[in-house]
């Protein structure tokens, strides 16, 4: 077993961790929401994964989760006709094709069932 560090040691690669991790986490973000935009402008996901360090699936998978984040959506829940994702941003004003404005929210299993004479 390796024996263990100093204190002074210890804290000092303990903080180039950190902000290595911080970092890495920043730029993997940047990186989806890239992936996300570029699948969105019609580049092919085949080539968004050429260009990555993900597969043709993973690169599908983050450009859909990322779209479901910004428009608000919970879990893998499709729009309210289940067609497609909204490609609108997070909290926008507008409707959807559909006419909705909001996409339906996933119920958790201790919430009361919707009142239809509320």
């Amino acid at each position: 077993m390796t024996p263990r560090p100093d204190p002074q040691t210890e804290t000092t690669w303990l903080r180039k961790l950190d902000r290595a991790t911080t970092a890495h986490e920043k730029a993997r973000a940047t990186l989806e929401e890239l992936i996300a935009d570029a699948r969105a402008a019609g580049v092919p996901l085949m080539t968004i994964a050429k260009h990555t360090p993900y597969s043709r699936e993973w690169a599908r998978k983050i450009a859909d989760r990322v779209d479901a984040e910004r428009c608000n959506a919970v879990g893998d829940a499709p729009n309210s006709l289940g067609t497609e994702r909204c490609k609108l941003p997070a909290g926008h004003e507008g409707r959807h094709a559909e006419g909705t404005t909001s996409w339906p929210q996933k119920r958790r299993l201790n919430d009361e069932p919707p009142n239809p004479d509320a």
